[in-house]
């Protein structure tokens, strides 16, 4: 039987919009995301701006809603990214064994994880980074769901809003020591070996090396943020991010 595809309602494709541009760098995290200007930018209601918003807190977007102050971009702390990435190295590699371990792993698998790669290639190329970060959430969902581990899923799927942003978060500080296309192609071959405890470990080492470097970065512009080094040029600069003119905002 044939599928319909249903288009997204306009609240849907508003807060998708808002993501990108989150994603993108157009706004800094912990910059204020005000109704009134996101509804002149994407040509909505400040109604459906509302709901947008609200709906992208609900699915864990990248944005925090304070009562009577309003929506802003999500600031990650350093305490979290190293909650978040300490926390994923536990999960996700045990889930790369589990699925090693079972022989869960098929030939459309690996075709569809080799063509993530491909596009996170093109997607460098093109400095798309809030593409790029999606694309990286996906390939990690698609070797985490062989596992046939539920309880296990549920955890990583309730952590993946919190990985969006420490994604994002490793393109805005720069911290990422090798490209996306490299890094994620190490792990592909680590499956592709048939070598549980060698896959294993290549995810661990994917994702502990990802956030120590990003953890150490954010301390470097914490230092540079500090009374005592005021004046000199600043360490990040939100407006070096990636910034590509999308329609609608």
């Amino acid at each position: 039987m044939m599928r319909v595809s249903r288009p997204p309602t306009l609240t849907a494709a508003t807060a998708k919009n808002i993501q990108d541009a989150i994603l993108r760098g157009d706004f800094a995290p912990g910059e204020p995301l005000p109704e009134a200007d996101l509804s002149k930018r994407l040509e909505v209601s400040r109604g459906t701006v509302r709901e947008a918003l609200r709906l992208l807190q609900q699915q864990g977007g990248p944005i925090e809603i304070i009562p009577h102050r309003g929506a802003f971009v999500t600031k990650l702390s350093l305490e979290r990214a190293k909650e978040i990435y300490t926390l994923r190295s536990l999960l996700e590699p045990h889930a790369v064994r589990l699925a090693m371990e079972q022989k869960a792993y098929r030939a459309p698998d690996l075709l569809e994880l080799e063509k993530l790669i491909q596009r996170l290639e093109e997607l460098e190329k093109e400095g798309n980074n809030s593409e790029l970060i999606e694309t990286d959430l996906e390939f990690h969902r698609v070797f985490t769901k062989r596992c046939h581990h539920q309880l296990l899923l549920e955890v990583v799927g309730n952590l993946q809003s919190q990985t969006l942003i420490l994604i994002f978060n490793t393109k805005l500080y720069r911290s990422d020591m090798v490209p996306d296309s490299v890094s994620h192609r190490a792990i592909l071959e680590g499956i592709r070996s048939g070598d549980p405890l060698a896959a294993e470990e290549i995810v661990r080492k994917h994702i502990i090396d990802a956030g120590t470097s990003l953890v150490k970065r954010m301390e470097e512009v914490n230092r540079e943020d500090s009374p005592a080094d005021r004046g000199r040029e600043p360490m990040l600069d939100a407006g070096r991010f990636e910034h590509r003119a999308q329609p609608g905002i």
